[in-house]
């Protein structure tokens, strides 16, 4: 099966065999005219399983929907996009992404943006969004690869700000340091398994730092921290 889909802004087609993946990409079909063509191979299937996280053994339809992502994001920095791996939600027409290590709680503390916000959050992507700067202007993009929760939307927002959350025993939120925020920030970014990728993302990640305000917070599973996080990025304290 083969289809044209468009990621990040970007047309690509898509050769795929299993229906996990067009399931979950469906929203995301176009018409418009690849740039380039992807295919995961059996070999790239096996990549994906090898290098799963959790000691678990991945059906071929879901591992054949991880290694288009991980082919789909080499070639994306070629195009100025890269993925970063956050929660991303959006109030009034901006969106915060919120990133962490694994089991921290970042999908937890979006949850209580939408649970403080209603129907004025949207959830861009609760996982794996993709980054584009446009015109000097950084943008998330929700993508089919939405968590373990399945939360996304297909549309781009501007990015207001980052920040980067640790559990607390109290909430509190600062501007981030820059030394820690780089780090931070690197960690975040897919980077590709060639040099020449890597040199690009690297520079993606410091027109990043440079541009969208970096933040850095301790707190509680809360509507409070969700109210501090919202006013304290919003208004730029």
């Amino acid at each position: 099966m083969k289809n044209t889909y468009k990621f990040g802004n970007i047309p690509v087609e898509i050769e795929y065999r299993g229906d996990y993946f067009e399931e979950k990409a469906k929203d995301y079909i176009t018409d418009e005219e690849p740039l380039f063509s992807l295919f995961a191979t059996d070999e790239d299937l096996e990549y994906e399983q090898d290098h799963s996280e959790e000691d678990i053994e991945y059906s071929n339809p879901y591992l054949e929907y991880i290694a288009i992502y991980r082919l789909f994001c080499e070639k994306a920095i070629d195009y100025g996009v890269v993925l970063f791996h956050s929660s991303v939600v959006e109030v009034d027409n901006e969106c915060y992404l919120f990133a962490a290590k694994s089991g921290t709680g970042k999908s937890t503390h979006t949850r209580m943006w939408r649970e403080v916000f209603g129907e004025d959050a949207v959830m861009i992507n609760d996982d794996k969004p993709l980054i584009r700067e446009i015109d000097g202007k950084f943008y998330a993009y929700g993508t089919p690869w939405d968590g373990k929760h399945a939360l996304s939307v297909n549309k781009k927002s501007p990015i207001k700000a980052i920040c980067y959350i640790e559990r607390g025993e109290k909430n509190e939120i600062a501007k981030g340091d820059m030394v820690n925020t780089t780090y931070k920030l690197i960690a975040q970014i897919y980077r590709p398994r060639n040099e020449e990728g890597t040199i690009k993302v690297l520079d993606f990640a410091d027109s990043m730092l440079k541009s969208i305000p970096m933040y850095e917070m301790k707190c509680t599973i809360s509507h409070e921290a969700a109210q501090m996080a919202y006013d304290a990025m919003k208004n730029g304290e």
